[in-house]
């Protein structure tokens, strides 16, 4: 009897020790609307421009350094140079490929503003519209944006854009962007 009774009062612990876990089972959350829009446009994104930082393809190794000699060359405290490369008979899937060093600068931000028709002007106004057609003229395109963050006189990053001219029909540099 009193062996039952010792192996009755094992299991019982066992049973309240496992019912009385300070562990929480784990929960399982389901992806917010916000998370699946930006994994969307994170998507989408990929297919009109990508970035990376502190990389160069080895395609153009050979170029860039040239060029990051040229502008390590240059003593200029803060300063942001560029490198264009890729055209529509390059091999490189008709993408094209921008290097953007920044010196004196921690970071770059990146944006994208597509225009579904860029000619919006007021058609009163002739000159402005010959104007807008004469720089912009491709419809259904859009422009990318890049943003220096300074930062120290020693800070230096490299950013390699990666882009298609499809979607993409300019580039430009700018101090801030709005909000």
């Amino acid at each position: 009897m009193r062996k039952i009774f010792i192996n009755t009062s094992i299991a019982i612990m066992i049973l309240l020790t496992s019912c009385t876990s300070t562990e929480h089972p784990p929960t399982v959350t389901k992806p917010t609307i916000v998370q699946h829009q930006q994994e969307v446009e994170k998507s989408l994104l990929q297919d009109i421009y990508t970035y990376e930082f502190n990389q160069i393809e080895p395609q153009h190794q050979k170029f860039v350094d040239e060029w990051l000699q040229e502008s390590h060359a240059d003593h200029k405290k803060q300063q942001i140079y560029f490198l264009s490369l890729g055209t529509d008979d390059d091999p490189n899937d008709g993408y094209k490929y921008m290097y953007i060093l920044g010196k004196g600068y921690r970071t770059f931000e990146t944006a994208f503003m597509y225009s579904q028709d860029n000619e919006h002007t007021n058609t009163s106004d002739t000159t402005s519209n010959r104007e807008t057609s004469r720089y912009l003229k491709d419809k259904g395109k859009g422009t990318l944006y890049v943003k220096g963050v300074k930062g120290e006189a020693t800070d230096e990053v490299l950013l390699r854009l990666h882009y298609n001219p499809k979607y993409v029909s300019a580039t430009g540099l700018v101090e801030r962007f709005l909000k």
